[in-house]
């Protein structure tokens, strides 16, 4: 009687034990330390009206595992940029200068990397609510194609560390 109470705990343990040890690896395989760049989906912003010469082009993504390293970062988000041009995909509008805004955000409790646009009636949830996770962004135009670059060093609560200035591979004091 005590052994097939034992082998019960036993089979319970392991059917609980295993599909968490699962869970974990999966987690850790995730949060390998490698950077990652991907878009956040339903944020694209095209701004602009039809009597206006200019048209603003914002995408915004989200990195993870973010380096610590200013210039490392910049480099990471400028190769990022280069292979993956919005210039390319934005050329239907013609005749106008497009400018263009590109955001980068760090993953965090506020900001997870499954973050959704809520616009909903009670509960509004925007990137603009989220600047504290903002590390770093891309501007230029087709009218200035010299590219500045702004990354920061954040902690947790957003606050500003260390930040650095860029317009292309020149540091802006």
């Amino acid at each position: 009687m005590i052994k097939v109470n034992l082998k019960i705990i036993v089979l319970m343990i392991c059917i609980f034990l295993i599909p968490l040890n699962l869970i974990g690896c999966k987690k850790n395989e995730e949060s390998s330390g490698e950077t990652k760049i991907f878009e956040i989906e339903n944020t694209e912003e095209i701004f602009g009206k039809k009597d206006e010469e200019d048209v603003t082009v914002k995408k915004h993504y989200m990195i993870l595992n973010p380096p610590k390293d200013l210039i490392e970062l910049k480099e990471i988000v400028e190769k990022y940029s280069k292979e993956h041009s919005v210039e390319e995909e934005m050329k239907v509008i013609e005749g106008k200068n497009r400018i263009f805004d590109i955001s980068f955000y760090r993953e965090s409790e506020d900001l997870p990397r499954d973050w959704q646009l809520d616009e909903s009636y009670m509960n509004t949830d925007r990137l603009e609510h989220h600047k504290n996770d903002l590390i770093a962004y891309i501007i230029w135009s087709d009218a200035e194609t010299q590219k500045e670059y702004n990354v920061y060093d954040k902690n947790k609560e957003g606050k500003v560390i260390k930040s650095k200035h860029f317009i292309e591979d020149q540091l802006v004091e």
